[in-house]
């Protein structure tokens, strides 16, 4: 049994053929609109063919009924033999007409078929009609469509049948059907051409756009691609394109810079360890422990430091920083960064907690407030603030110290990789200027990651205040 849905899956099923060997998108445009412009002017053909033939057969009918009704109102006062029928019987259109009484003799009809036995053997009622189809007469081909209308007469009742012959009708149809046969492949043909020339026409500019991708290659992501008239959906092809060509570009141009500044800072440890390795191996005497206090150890763990924040960017990089998010008690997160600071801050900070939880990673958040902490540290002059506020939506923490503070003009770039400054801030470190560049980064990249924000703000009276804000989250 065929499912009634098989013509609406033949459609879809003759789409996926297309695609898979249709060849390109121009091919397969001209197959599909091919097919549904053939489709569809079969469907308009038989429609057309099936008003005709109705038109043809209904206006027969009527045709032959207004004969009938005619010839009754002629005969119907005074009988057949007192009526003039010689206009009447004329055909005039009508191929047959045959008055029968109610013996079923053909009592008057037209010259042609005078001496013919009757065309139907209806008998309707006087003053009704019945229609009739393909009715013949014996042993002849012809089949007529016709009325048959009954009428009182004086004499008795009589019916009168008016037929026209169905061949010339038949005929119309077949003649207008050979017609469309001729003309419909030619109009299909014009409409292969039209469609193969305009989709090829359309889709001329994704042929320039993927020439020019062709010749971009990965060491040169500076070119675009060529930017076509309009606002169509080809111009929007190329728009996302070449925005996608420019993050392409400025992430390989940050991704050098990134390895450039990268291996600027492995180099000095790693060229102050292979020297006194070096100076040790060549005059043959071994390393002294203050040597190892005051030089390779520090520069190693600035080594591993520097490590473990490449890795760190790395993974943010990669959208790996938040493994596995779960709800954060925050305040416990800062409480337990200044318990660990304290002993290294050489001040007492001045703290405020505040109750609130996140949705995120405890360590990498932990990891922000101590490179914050860290900072403040390192540039402060005798005072350090920690403070966290809550709203309804968001917990803030800001790290505050009072050092010489940020240029307006530094507060957006010292958030950037292996960015220091060279101002009165980076002299006042001093000796213990051992960072790499990263922290601040490393802070922006984790609060992003977690959906909140880093500003660079001052504090009163001198200094640089950093502020973290986060959403919160609730229950």
């Amino acid at each position: 049994m065929v499912s009634p849905d098989a013509p609406r899956r033949s459609i879809p099923g003759m789409l996926g053929w297309v695609r898979r060997h249709g060849g390109g998108v121009r091919i397969r445009l001209t197959v599909i609109a091919t097919v549904l412009v053939a489709l569809a002017l079969a469907a308009a053909g038989a429609i057309v063919l099936l008003l005709l033939h109705r038109s043809l057969m209904h206006n027969a009918t009527n045709t032959t009924a207004a004969k009938t009704s005619d010839i009754a109102a002629a005969i119907a006062p005074h009988g057949v033999a007192g009526a003039d029928l010689d206009g009447l019987l004329a055909p005039g259109g009508i191929d047959v007409i045959q008055i029968v009484d109610d013996r079923g003799a053909v009592i008057a009809a037209d010259p042609a078929h005078r001496g013919y036995p009757p065309l139907a053997g209806g008998r309707p009622a006087p003053g009704h009609t019945e229609q009739v189809e393909d009715a013949d007469f014996p042993n002849r081909d012809t089949d007529y469509r016709g009325t048959i209308r009954g009428v009182a007469t004086p004499q008795g009742p009589v019916w009168v049948i008016a037929g026209i012959d169905e061949d010339p009708l038949d005929r119309t149809v077949i003649t207008v059907a050979i017609l469309l046969c001729v003309a419909f492949p030619v109009i299909l043909l014009l409409v292969v051409a039209a469609v193969y020339w305009f989709v090829g026409r359309a889709l001329r500019p994704v042929d320039s756009i993927t020439a020019r991708v062709g010749e971009i290659s990965s060491s040169d992501l500076s070119q675009r691609v060529p930017m076509p008239p309009g606002s169509d959906e080809i111009a929007m092809l190329a728009t996302t394109m070449n925005d996608m060509l420019s993050r392409l570009d400025e992430s390989q141009r940050r991704q050098r810079q990134f390895v450039g500044d990268a291996s600027h800072e492995l180099r000095s440890p790693l060229t102050t360890l292979v020297g006194i390795l070096d100076l040790a191996r060549n005059t043959k005497e071994p390393i002294d422990i203050a040597t190892v206090d005051d030089v390779l150890l520090p520069e190693a763990h600035r080594l591993q430091g520097l490590v473990d924040d490449l890795l760190t960017l790395a993974r943010s990089d990669e959208q790996r920083l938040l493994v596995e998010p779960v709800d954060v008690d925050l305040d416990d997160v800062v409480s337990d960064e200044i318990r660990r600071a304290e002993p290294l801050l050489g001040v007492e900070p001045a703290v405020t907690i505040a109750a609130a939880r996140v949705r995120g990673d405890r360590a990498a958040l932990g990891r922000a407030i101590r490179n914050l902490i860290d900072n403040a540290s390192r540039y402060n002059q005798g005072h350090i603030s920690i403070h966290m506020s809550t709203d309804s939506a968001t917990v803030s923490v800001a790290v505050s110290d009072d050092g010489p503070g940020i240029a307006d003009a530094d507060k957006e770039r010292v958030l950037r990789r292996f960015v220091r400054l060279d101002d009165d801030r980076g002299r006042a470190a001093g000796a213990h200027a051992t960072g790499t560049g990263l922290g601040l980064s490393i802070v922006d990249e984790i609060v992003r990651a977690h959906g909140g924000s880093v500003r660079v703000g001052d504090t009163p009276g001198g200094g640089a205040t950093f502020t973290i804000t986060l959403p919160r989250q609730h229950g």
